[in-house]
């Protein structure tokens, strides 16, 4: 109640002096006091126990990362991102009228870690190189010393028939760097992309150089195993160990020699600058010589060096497969792409070498691998291709790179075996 009559009036006026409307009440300093004081409170609560999850969880990380379970930054850390021109809004290929008769069909697909009821141990498939001998499919790693095989009837989950022949630990503390693989009269030939030779037994490196491995490898009676024939470098030198062959096709001439062609994963067979500079593919064709019967040396010597046609307009070169007919298929992993052409001096599986080079550049056909649905790059990383028949190629992709390097939608397709349909 108001003592006098005007008491009332006396306080809206001041109210409204304020800028406080009547019906909101007389300001209070007590009371504002006491909401500041609550909501101190409250804030200080909500940190508290912030902190507190983070130490729990940051805690309970440690554990499970101990025991092998987890690998990802403790909730509440700050994880590194990085940003990739592949991020950005893209819905073009939707309006691309084009895109169905430039882009493979995916017709079926398996991640690797699905095909083998053993897999010796193996966690990662670094994909790099796959070959077709009659029915079945051969193919390697660059991290394991072991071969895939399956075939194309047996690409369902943990099938018999889906064997790893081989130690994948055959070198304890080395990787294969397998990148790729031919066959030739029941040898498989497995080419290293790039290894250092030291050449001085101080181990100075200024005194290396690098060359490509070839091993020769026969598998066993049981078909768990392999042996090793012998291992022979090439003559051809790269400019260090991170471009070298990275895909490669064989065939013997009319006097039963066999002959193998590299592919240079760089342009112009560089991993420097110059090895960017699109359109500029090569081919390395070697035949063995052995240099000494006594000690086993031998030399895979470099006969001729072959450009790709321009069309194959590619960042980098991830394998090669050909036909008996001099059918040719090439892969981009960087541009997602394949390259089918034609090439001269293979006819019915015989190579003629010195007429071995590629038909007019008009006679190719240029495809995509197929694109997510916000128009990315899905098959960022496939390493291997081979003929299945006049309509569908195989493909294997190798593991996505980490770091950041590649966008997160490059995880989905990596590590896996796939079958595409050439568009009609």
């Amino acid at each position: 109640m108001y003592s006098r009559p005007n008491e009332r009036s006396e306080l809206v006026h001041n109210q409204a002096e304020n800028g406080i409307h009547a019906n909101h009440g007389p300001t209070n300093t007590c009371t504002t006091r006491s909401i500041d004081r609550s909501l101190l409170f409250l804030m200080l609560c909500v940190a508290s126990a912030s902190a507190l999850l983070t130490t729990y969880a940051s805690k309970s990380n440690a554990i499970l990362a101990d025991q092998g379970f987890i690998h990802a930054p403790p909730l509440g850390a700050k994880r590194r991102s990085q940003k990739h021109d592949d991020d950005k809004e893209d819905y073009s290929c939707k309006d691309d009228i084009s895109y169905s008769s430039r882009t493979v069909k995916t017709a079926f697909e398996m991640p690797f870690a699905a095909l083998f009821k053993d897999k010796k141990g193996v966690r990662k498939f670094e994909a790099s190189s796959i070959v077709k001998v009659d029915d079945e499919y051969y193919s390697i790693c660059d991290s394991s010393w072991a071969i895939s095989k399956f075939t194309a009837s047996s690409l369902t989950p943990f099938s018999d028939k889906n064997v790893m022949i081989g130690d994948p630990n055959r070198e304890a503390d080395e990787d294969s760097g397998y990148e790729a693989i031919s066959y030739h009269n029941g040898s498989f030939y497995v080419i290293r992309e790039s290894v250092e030779h030291v050449h001085d037994d101080s181990g100075d490196p200024s005194t290396s150089t690098y060359h490509a491995i070839i091993e020769e490898l026969d598998i066993n009676e049981n078909g768990d195993d392999y042996d090793i024939v012998n291992q022979c470098r090439s003559e051809f030198e790269f400019e260090g160990d991170s471009k070298g062959f990275e895909g490669a096709f064989g065939f013997a001439d009319a006097q039963n020699e066999f002959y193998i062609v590299g592919l240079c994963e760089g342009n112009h067979c560089s991993q420097k600058k110059r090895g960017r500079d699109r359109g500029h593919g090569r081919l390395v064709v070697m035949k063995k010589n052995v240099i000494g019967d006594s000690n086993g040396g031998c030399m895979w010597e470099t006969v001729r060096i072959i450009d790709i046609p321009k069309s194959a307009n590619f960042m980098d070169y991830s394998d090669i497969s050909v036909r008996p007919d001099g059918k040719v298929a090439i892969t981009s992993q960087e541009d997602s792409a394949l390259w089918i052409g034609q090439i001269d001096g293979i006819k019915d599986g015989i190579l003629r070498p010195e007429l071995l080079g590629f038909i007019e550049d008009d006679e190719y056909d240029l495809y995509q691998f197929p694109l997510s649905d916000k128009c990315k790059k899905s098959y960022c990383n496939v390493e291997g291709i081979t003929f299945i028949n006049d309509d569908m190629v195989m493909a294997v992709s190798d593991k996505m790179k980490g770091k950041g390097k590649q966008p997160f939608h490059c995880f989905e397709k990596d590590q896996s075996v796939h079958v595409f349909a050439l568009p009609s």
